[in-house]
């Protein structure tokens, strides 16, 4: 890269040696957030779990919360010569007075969850009636109780067994009205067994058809992956550099000030000035100001006269982005759970956060990981239990986006998936790992309304309860299958052409059509 002078090759140096502190930080404070989830899930065909991955998948230890925000130098220094400070400041009071755009939530599940054993899959084409399997056993469900036999609940559009876990979870905390808004359909598409190869996470791709939140790209729960969750990060889009935010309880809040933000806000002199200062420090000056987390960088700059104005110290403070402060939150209790018992279980609690960030508009996308859904040989209660968490999980971010008048987009995916064993009658328990049954879930509540839809599920199974891999080019590919998802998105958040585009610039193309892969109309 070339430079017009020393001080712009210095200040790119400086820009660098920050993103990677920054990265080292951030991986210390993941390391220090890690607790062990309540009830440890040992399997008798499985090793003792050693590595981190096990452990999650075993619920031995929790999904972690982090981000990477950058220094306010590495911001600074590339935005110091060419700011028009009043430009930025209309753009953002406009951006005030807008709906937000729809935000991306992914919520993985690490071990295996079956989620066709709530969701009801049939075997018929794209656009059709549904046609049920002939034995839905293998996935949970014994004769006396198959889809078919007994009614689905169609309260979100797509079909779902009346006793699925994931759906009583989802309704115990919604409100009638955030119900009718929200919209669900679901993916057949296999994946490796318990394996974090599986490229499953398409979030950076997703938040790249939008515009960025007021704070953050990205509010993450992570392990080090650029998508902020267990699975590897898709391939098309995956992109390093996207600004991440550590998002672990509402105490990280007072993290989320991005520098970003802050230099846009800057006149040119004051960028100028912080620029020309930070080119005239020692090296362990410089230094000591890059330790410092961001809040003591701003005030050090206020205090030494480079930042003129303090209400960038008070506009994005932990009170005003905690749920906690926001009335539309805390006016009334998610059915039967309020926000104290919401607060006290981590998972919950991470759901609130991260969807009022997403509804705020202050983060594009977030991921919330979740372990302990290798849950196969442990009984039934076991995934009615873990199932019924998710529920919440998902129920509670819904009801939320309700509550603050904006859409959300939430994709649920696992690492490979379960089988029960075929034949029986009642609630089959899961025995062996299969990722042959897998699936994805994607809910979208709207606005005002529901989405409109074109069809709730994309590719199918067969009468043995497996996906039918010989049936659209997402059901053998765990990339695919995560770059539709993306593509559901973009429909729904109206950003279709940015979807094309974004491929486009990674150097792939769009191997889909609306009609087979498509559950969300297009937004105009």
């Amino acid at each position: 890269m070339k430079f017009k002078n020393r001080k712009e090759e210095a200040m790119a140096r400086f820009a660098a040696k920050e993103a990677e502190r920054a990265n080292e930080a951030a991986w210390k404070q993941q390391l220090q957030i890690m607790k062990e989830m309540k009830t440890p899930l040992l399997h008798p065909d499985h090793k003792l779990p050693s590595t981190r991955r096990e452990l999650v998948g075993a619920g031995l230890m929790t999904g972690l919360s982090y981000a990477v925000v950058p220094g306010i130098l590495s911001a600074i220094t590339q935005k110091a010569y060419g700011i028009d400070a009043e430009k930025c400041k209309a753009d953002a009071n406009a951006g005030d007075a807008a709906a937000a755009p729809a935000g991306y939530l992914h919520i993985e599940l690490s071990g295996g969850a079956s989620l066709a054993g709530n969701m009801v899959f049939g075997k018929q084409s794209a656009g059709a009636p549904i046609e049920y399997l002939a034995d839905y056993s293998t996935l949970g469900f014994g004769n006396d109780i198959k889809p078919g036999t007994v009614e689905p609940n169609t309260t979100f559009g797509a079909p779902f067994h009346p006793e699925s876990r994931i759906l009583q979870g989802m309704l115990s905390v919604m409100s009638a009205e955030a119900a009718a808004k929200t919209r669900a359909a679901g993916g057949a598409g296999t994946s490796g067994d318990d394996s974090r190869n599986n490229p499953l996470n398409p979030i950076q791709l997703a938040v790249k058809t939008r515009s960025n939140g007021a704070l953050t790209t990205m509010a993450i729960q992570a392990d080090g992956r650029n998508s902020g969750g267990r699975t590897a990060p898709l391939d098309l889009g995956d992109d390093p550099s996207i600004a991440k935010a550590i998002v672990s309880d509402e105490a990280s809040l007072a993290n989320l000030v991005d520098p970003g933000l802050i230099a846009e806000r800057l006149s040119v002199d004051a960028a100028v000035k912080i620029s020309e200062a930070a080119g005239k420090l020692s090296e362990s000056k410089l230094a000591r100001f890059n330790a410092q987390d961001l809040p003591t960088q701003v005030q050090e700059l206020v205090a030494c006269g480079y930042l003129g104005s303090k209400d960038l110290l008070t506009e994005f403070t932990a009170d005003r982005l905690a749920p906690s402060s926001d009335a539309m939150i805390t006016g009334a209790p998610y059915g039967a759970l309020t926000l104290n018992q919401i607060n006290a279980d981590e998972n919950q609690q991470r759901s609130i956060i991260m969807s009022k960030l997403l509804t705020d508009n202050l983060a594009s996308g977030g991921t919330i990981e979740m372990g302990g859904y290798d849950y196969h040989g442990r009984g039934r209660q076991a995934q009615n239990d873990r199932d019924q968490e998710v529920g919440v999980v998902i129920g509670l971010a819904l009801e939320t986006a309700h509550r603050k008048g904006q859409p959300l987009f939430i994709a649920i995916t696992s690492d490979g998936s379960t089988a029960a064993q075929q034949g029986g009658t009642g609630h089959v328990a899961h025995r062996a790992d299969s990722g042959a049954r897998g699936s994805c879930l994607m809910f979208a509540i709207g606005a005002a309304a529901a989405p409109d839809m074109i069809q709730n599920q994309i590719g199918k199974f067969n009468d043995q309860g497996a996906v039918d891999t010989s049936y659209l080019v997402t059901s053998n590919s765990p990339n695919l299958q995560a770059l539709m998802i993306a593509y559901n998105y973009a429909a729904f958040s109206g950003n279709m052409a940015a979807f094309d585009t974004q491929v486009a610039s990674a150097g792939g193309t769009n191997p889909f059509n609306e009609k087979e892969y498509l559950a969300f109309a297009p937004k105009a």
